[in-house]
């Protein structure tokens, strides 16, 4: 089975905010945004990856160490 099928079937999803491309352009006050042209899509990994990516190091190691913990408490 298809990792991220999974993951949505168990509800781990991660959303991002992102540019409404209904109003782009125009007035925001479309049922998809909320009123300041923005709303939120799932994340893919790439994007949760490049999120990490631009991390500063510190942070970044951080999060990579909650990532192994984890993966070791299971």
């Amino acid at each position: 089975m298809d990792d991220n099928a999974s993951n949505r079937e168990e509800g781990y999803l991660l959303y991002v905010r992102s540019v409404c491309m209904t109003c782009l352009g125009k007035s925001y006050s479309c049922p998809y945004c909320e009123g300041e042209g923005k709303n939120y899509i799932q994340a893919s990994d790439k994007t949760v990856a490049r999120w990490i990516n631009n991390l500063n190091k510190d942070r970044k190691e951080d999060i990579m160490k909650l990532v192994k913990k984890g993966i070791e408490d299971d």
